[in-house]
């Protein structure tokens, strides 16, 4: 696990501009401003592939946001953001201190020093590392991890957590094992915890937009990192034991929702399944 600095981040930024990065190109489509031309050549050619890809994109941010809006409503005040990403409108941290001002902590976790590097910066810019701490770590080595985390102190392992899997289980196949890393952060955490799980799917969809989703997936082995789509059930299966909040139970994002919290409806000619990632929240009782 990569202790970061401010000069670390800088060099780290400046290193992996020649190469798209997934990251990045998420944020492409999410209109923000930390992407490269490498980035955005990447990024316009599977929105010309499928023209609903900043949408989907979209919609999976805001179910971060109900998610998290969620757990805060059931006294959740630590979350641990693995698979994090690149930040950009509306991280964890500032969707907690809308609805808890200055109760929240929050990890985020990504294997990618690029975007450990962009989150240190992001938030030593706005002096909030104190309470928001950005690691460098493998969702795959569990055990370290998990070290790593208890070792910043922000996380009270008596209290329950707020587990965020948001978009980055479809990066990982299965003979890597990512069921057994999953498991072992269920078991860390208390009763009461929540684990919010986001993945590509397309259960669902016409086949027509299963084709093209799909050479999408593929493309991503040019970025840096490979990704692929899961049914329903076996996104089911990172939950283990935990009871998944029904209704909703997995639903397209858009279609995540529960009572008590902000939604934006779908409106016009999108069908959720254009969304192209399902979503679910599970308990531990």
């Amino acid at each position: 696990m990569r202790a970061m600095s401010k000069d670390i981040a800088e060099r780290l930024l400046s290193e992996s501009m020649n190469k798209a990065h997934e990251g990045r190109v998420y944020d492409f489509y999410l209109s923000g401003t930390s992407n490269y031309a490498a980035d955005r050549e990447f990024a316009k050619k599977q929105i010309a592939r499928v023209p609903d890809l900043p949408w989907a994109a979209r919609q999976n941010r805001r179910f971060l946001g109900r998610a998290v809006q969620h757990m805060i409503n059931q006294g959740i005040r630590q979350f641990i953001d693995i698979g994090s990403g690149l930040p950009t409108e509306g991280n964890v941290h500032q969707i907690a201190q809308r609805y808890a001002p200055d109760e929240c902590r929050v990890i985020y976790v990504d294997h990618d020093p690029v975007a450990s590097a962009h989150s240190y910066l992001l938030l030593e810019s706005a002096g909030q590392l104190d309470r928001n701490r950005p690691i460098n770590g493998d969702l795959l080595r569990y055990e370290q991890l998990w070290e790593t985390i208890n070792d910043t102190g922000l996380i009270d392992p008596t209290e329950p957590a707020g587990l965020l899997l948001v978009a980055v289980l479809h990066f990982l196949p299965n003979n890597l094992n990512p069921h057994q890393a999953v498991t072992y952060y269920r078991d860390q955490v208390p009763a009461g915890s929540h684990l919010a799980i986001s993945h590509a799917s397309v259960d669902g969809m016409p086949q027509e937009a299963i084709d093209a989703l799909l050479a999408v997936l593929k493309d991503y082995d040019r970025t840096t990192t490979r990704a692929l789509s899961r049914t329903r059930l076996e996104i089911q299966e990172f939950f283990g034991e935990w009871p998944l909040l029904e209704p909703p139970g997995i639903v397209w994002t858009p279609e995540w929702t529960v009572n008590g919290i902000e939604h934006d409806t779908i409106v016009g000619d999108i069908d959720a399944y254009q969304s192209q990632i399902v979503a679910g929240i599970a308990h531990k009782p």
